[in-house]
């Protein structure tokens, strides 16, 4: 499995549990999207990864949405950002690759202009990380 497929993956299960009206456990929204003999580690990886640092992760990002707040965006534009941003801040990924990354989840599960946005609030997250 691919990490672009992983990280597809991950955007799923992190929607999933944003989305759920009642507590659902990463394990059970894993179980809808990631058929078991298929584990995924690498998006187990994100996902974990991004539930850990949330607040770290959102504290990085709000400064960069200029007249938006995180419960403005839209969800799945919420969700990868907060990826990204794991990965930026949290793994050893190179940032373009992040970067490009994102912009395709965008242009794959976001409207048709998320990318853009996407793109102009992870290149900032880049420019100022300590």
């Amino acid at each position: 499995m691919s990490r672009t497929e992983s990280r597809e993956h991950a955007i799923q299960i992190l929607f999933q549990v944003e989305n759920e009206a009642h507590e659902i456990t990463i394990e059970d929204a894993t179980s809808f999207i990631v058929e078991p003999p298929k584990q995924d580690h690498f998006a187990n990886e994100l996902v974990s990864g991004v539930n850990i640092n949330r607040e770290q992760i959102d504290a990085a990002i709000a400064p960069h949405l200029k007249s938006w707040t995180l419960e403005r965006l839209n969800k799945v534009d919420r969700i990868i950002l907060r990826l990204s941003t794991y990965e930026i801040l949290y793994t050893d990924a190179p940032e373009k690759v992040v970067v490009n990354e994102a912009v395709n989840l965008a242009k794959k599960f976001s409207d048709d202009e998320s990318y853009k946005f996407i793109n102009g609030v992870l290149s900032e997250i880049i420019k100022h990380k300590a």
